[in-house]
């Protein structure tokens, strides 16, 4: 027989997963994805960007920082009214690969001000935890080639830059922040992610049992 569904109280838990390209954000979104919701609770897995034709579009062309970071936002806001807010609001766990937190690097190593990243993302949900996988450059760099996929995001000096906002968006908001070293085996990972969220939720006097 199988067990009853597991929810979250209250509200709900929002983790998302940030890093460079190439840190194993996608990855190891889904392996928690995938243990909790073998553990019966109710988790909803998702990915920004959101909507295909605002992918699609970011990914191929070159914009102007700020039509890009609009963009983003656009796209940002569709998918928290559409999904993670009516989630997070019936009390199932937010699992997902990217938020706000990637326009505050990415659109700001391109010159942005974050304050005005957070004027355009002023009716965003902030995430409850944010995971950041940090990786060496030279690692991101020999991942992404053996993936054989590029995008123009994908630069080294210019991911070197954004690996460096990271930690510093990590120590501006540390009390949602797990930062973890991306650099070993993708089990290993795994385990501290685990470790270090049941340490951060416990905190946060959120009853998940990991």
């Amino acid at each position: 027989m199988d067990l009853p569904k597991r929810k979250v109280t209250p509200g709900g838990v929002y983790i998302v997963f940030e890093g460079i390209d190439g840190s194993g954000k996608t990855t190891q979104a889904v392996m928690l994805y995938e243990y909790l919701s073998n553990r019966n609770f109710e988790v909803v897995l998702v990915r920004e960007p959101w909507v295909k034709a605002i992918k699609d579009f970011l990914y191929k062309h070159d914009l102007d920082p700020d039509a890009e970071a609009y963009l983003f936002a656009a796209d940002r806001i569709i998918l928290q009214k559409e999904v993670v807010l009516p989630a997070l609001e019936s009390g199932k766990i937010v699992v997902s690969d990217r938020s706000v937190f990637a326009s505050l690097a990415y659109q700001v190593v391109r010159g942005l001000p974050a304050d005005f990243i957070m004027a355009i993302n002023r009716s965003i949900r902030l995430p409850d935890i944010v995971v950041l996988l940090d990786l060496p450059l030279e690692l991101a760099v020999k991942r992404l080639e053996a993936r054989g996929e590029t995008t123009r995001f994908e630069d080294p000096s210019f991911m070197q830059k954004v690996r460096e906002r990271y930690l510093e968006l990590a120590r501006e908001y540390n009390s949602l922040f797990i930062v973890i070293d991306a650099s070993r085996t993708i089990h290993e990972v795994h385990q501290e992610i685990l470790t270090k969220l049941a340490e951060k939720l416990k905190n946060k006097s959120i009853k998940i049992d990991l």
